[in-house]
């Protein structure tokens, strides 16, 4: 079982926290900074760092460390913002309100983010399917038309094995849009739009909290 001091040395970067410390000195005293933004930022990396090292020893899930943080971090922020009037000050509190409610949102529906997504696939793995994927999406983005699996192995040059795991990775609600017998790209998971789909929804999605519950 892993230690405290262990779990806590595998968290906290002593330079880290210096170079922020460094950082908001200076902001300090070029742009008028308060001495309790000075300490509290750094206490908070510093507690960020202790919470995730409880939560690995206690075995609790990484969103309870963020519902933690963000509710203290939020209640700070917002006083420090109110009593400098400083706007970077109250954005990190809406900042630290959202990492609350995201994390609450993790653990009403038991989401554990600090397991890899894919326990199977290895860093290596990963980018050289990533580099697969591209490969197919492009052929698709240039045919005039759906494109066979022979056609796109071919043009390709990708084994059975690797196609397979391009399309788990890269398949069902992603890019690739079976057609038939074939595959295409389907233009609006791609682009800007996807993208801000993306963001948004990812920005958005702690709102879902405030939901009335769906009986079951």
């Amino acid at each position: 079982m892993t230690s405290f001091r262990a779990a806590l040395g595998d968290e906290l970067d002593p330079m880290e926290i210096a170079g922020v410390t460094a950082v908001l000195v200076v902001f300090y005293a070029l742009a008028d900074l308060s001495a309790g933004s000075v300490v509290a930022i750094p206490a908070g990396l510093v507690a960020l760092a202790a919470l995730r090292a409880v939560c690995t020893v206690r075995g609790y899930p990484d969103a309870a460390a963020g519902a933690v943080l963000g509710a203290v971090g939020g209640v700070v922020f917002a006083f420090l913002a109110v009593d400098d009037g400083s706007v970077v000050l109250g954005v990190l509190a809406a900042v630290a309100a959202w990492l609350c409610l995201d994390s609450l949102y993790d653990l009403r529906l038991g989401i554990d983010r600090s397991s890899e997504p894919d326990g199977d696939i290895s860093q290596d793995e990963y980018y050289l399917v990533s580099a697969h994927g591209w490969a197919v999406l492009q052929e698709l983005r240039e045919a005039d038309g759906p494109l066979s699996r022979a056609e796109l192995q071919d043009r390709t040059g990708l084994p059975d094995e690797d196609f397979e795991r391009v399309l788990e990775t890269v398949g069902d609600s992603g890019p690739i849009e079976r057609v038939g017998t074939g595959y295409a790209l389907d233009e609006s998971e791609t682009g800007v739009g996807a993208v801000v789909r993306l963001v948004g929804g990812r920005l958005l999605r702690p709102l879902r909290l405030f939901r009335p519950a769906v009986p079951r």
